[in-house]
């Protein structure tokens, strides 16, 4: 009984320091930066039957899993089944603060012939603060919220 008082004590004393603080997530104001267009990616979506042997199969017997871990439809120890992967873009940027990845078809579509160009990149940095009586005590850069393209 001591142990589950200790407990208790131990969580409201938890709860009670940390209800002192607000955490909150913020953003700086817009800034701009060179960045060089290092690469253009397109992945086309794709569809994929496959075959394998199955290596479990549900009670029924109807259910089964390949050997590459597929979940499919078990016919007589070969389990049928089907993949999808939907297309993706992607457009690799350098600047001052390395390579990052942005994987918005929009990005794609108005970069994706400007490889080896400078552009200028929008972002804001991304913040997370710490108050403790509305005073910011703490605050970390966390991200990079990347916004557009000039």
């Amino acid at each position: 009984m001591k142990l589950l008082q200790l407990g208790f004590l131990v969580t409201l004393a938890i709860f009670a320091f940390s209800s002192c603080s607000d955490v909150r997530k913020e953003y700086s104001p817009i800034l701009a930066e060179q960045a060089t267009v290092m690469n253009a990616v397109y992945t086309p979506r794709k569809h994929d039957t496959n075959v394998g042997v199955t290596i479990w199969s549900d009670d029924s017997g109807i259910l089964g899993i390949d050997h590459s871990g597929n979940f499919g439809i078990n016919l007589g120890g070969v389990t049928v089944s089907e993949s999808t992967v939907r297309e993706k873009f992607a457009i690799v940027f350098k600047c001052q603060h390395g390579q990052f990845v942005i994987t918005r078809k929009s990005t794609y579509e108005k970069l994706k012939d400007k490889v080896g160009d400078t552009v200028t990149v929008l972002y804001r940095e991304v913040y997370r603060t710490t108050y403790k009586d509305k005073k910011a005590v703490k605050r970390v850069l966390v991200d990079y919220d990347f916004l557009e393209t000039k």
